[in-house]
C-alpha cells in the first residue's frame, strides 16, 4: 500500500508517504519532496536530494491502525 500527497500551507510545502511499513513510508514521503522540488522548483535530483538531507523534517502522521504515515515539510522561507 502506497499513497502520496502533496499540500502547501502557508509556511511550508509538504508531502506525505502512507504505508504500512514506518521506514517505507518515511522513503515515500522524501521520494516526493524530491520530485516535488525537480518538477517544481526546477531543480536537479541531486539538487534536491542535497537540500532535503539539509532542510526537510520528517514528522510521524498516524501510527495508530495498520498504516503508518510520515508527513516531510520543508520551510517556504527557504526560496525566498
Amino acid at each position: 500500500m502506497k499513497a502520496i500527497l502533496r499540500f502547501a500551507p502557508a509556511t511550508h510545502f509538504i508531502t506525505m508517504g502512507l504505508h504500512p511499513d514506518l521506514n517505507e513510508a518515511a522513503r515515500i514521503a522524501t521520494r516526493e519532496m524530491i520530485d516535488f522540488l525537480v518538477s517544481e522548483k526546477g531543480m536537479t535530483r541531486d539538487e534536491a536530494y542535497q537540500l532535503s538531507s539539509l532542510a526537510v523534517d520528517l514528522h510521524v502522521t498516524q501510527v495508530v491502525d495498520d498504516t503508518k504515515g510520515i508527513h516531510a515539510m520543508l520551510p517556504k522561507a527557504i526560496f525566498r
